[in-house]
């Protein structure tokens, strides 16, 4: 399978996680997290940067600021999850994250 598709295949997996929320259904969590590991052992590393202090240095969010900063900015919300692949030296960012920031009200 193609790296493209890796990609596309994570960020389902991602979204549908993120509509299932605080879903209290076990066998759900337990598919998506199957999903998860399969990423995993292809060599795709997901994160959801959800509620991380943000500061305009990182490289791994394309960020949309909806607020001034009054203080910390955090994210608020993510688009699209950071996707990692994983090599002998390290890790590659595939794609940025896609996040909305602002200030925790």
């Amino acid at each position: 399978m193609s790296q493209q598709l890796w990609i596309r295949m994570a960020n389902l997996v991602f979204e549908l996680e993120k509509k299932l929320g605080d879903n209290d259904s076990p066998g759900l969590k337990r598919n998506v997290q199957r999903m998860k590991d399969v990423l995993d052992e292809a060599g795709i590393l997901l994160m959801n940067p959800m509620g991380e202090p943000y500061q305009e240095t990182r490289t791994d969010l394309e960020a949309n600021i909806t607020s001034p900063a009054k203080g910390g900015l955090f994210v608020l919300d993510v688009i699209k999850p950071v996707l990692y692949a994983h090599q002998e030296q390290g890790k590659a960012l595939l794609q940025r994250g896609v996040v909305i920031v602002g200030t925790r009200s």
